[in-house]
């Protein structure tokens, strides 16, 4: 009889992650700090509606940003220049953040200092959907550019996600999307998922997804 093991390297890594996620979420509650997970493609427009927050609300809110990118720093600095602290995470060929890099970012703060956090992770819309950071919500930013099947070809993201978001809503018309039609397509598919239009260049819907986030202006 062969000697034929199974060795289980991908559940060890989880459960590892798992506990230093859980680690992250019982420190933040000593601070009362949300924490929020963007996750999204490349060019959806997570960077964008960082910029509009950081530049809206970092006087009520001092604002954290942990950016999580292959290389360069260049999100980060786009949100830096309104005033939040941006710490950058350049992963190389890591197509998402884990819970160990994010919970050594927060160890270059104090965390006193902050009243709300967000993680924007590696652009795909595969890879950051299982993997757990310690956040307290795992949203997913797409876009009207992205066509019309994006809900479709990615399930586990949006089963994932507690809240979508359709950005470049202005853009619609040139894409020849019917923004109401994807979100009644999106519903169908996932009738627990919140879905809200925005446009980050515009401003449509902007406040409306910051008051479901927990931020608030003056």
């Amino acid at each position: 009889m062969p000697d034929v093991r199974t060795v289980r390297i991908e559940q060890k890594i989880q459960e590892a992650n798992d506990r230093i996620a859980q680690r992250i979420r019982n420190l933040r509650h000593q601070y009362r700090l949300p924490m929020i997970d963007i996750q999204g493609s490349v060019g959806s427009g997570k960077t964008a509606i960082l910029e509009y927050f950081a530049e809206k609300y970092t006087t009520t809110h001092k604002l954290l940003v942990i950016n999580g990118d292959l290389a360069t720093d260049i999100d980060a600095q786009r949100i830096g220049r309104f005033g939040s602290t941006c710490l950058q995470i350049n992963t190389g060929r890591g197509c998402h953040l884990m819970a160990f890099q994010v919970e050594k970012a927060l160890e270059e703060v104090n965390l006193e200092d902050y009243g709300f956090i967000f993680v924007e992770n590696v652009g795909n819309l595969i890879c950051p959907s299982s993997t757990d950071v310690g956040a307290d919500k795992k949203i997913t930013v797409t876009s009207v550019t992205e066509g019309p099947y994006v809900f479709q070809k990615h399930p586990i993201t949006f089963k994932m996600s507690q809240l979508a978001i359709i950005n470049k809503i202005d853009l619609a018309p040139a894409m020849e999307i019917v923004v109401d039609e994807l979100i009644k397509g999106a519903n169908d598919l996932y009738p627990q998922l919140e879905i809200i239009p925005t446009s980050a260049k515009t401003g449509a819907g902007m406040d409306i997804l910051a008051e479901k986030l927990g931020l608030k202006s003056q």
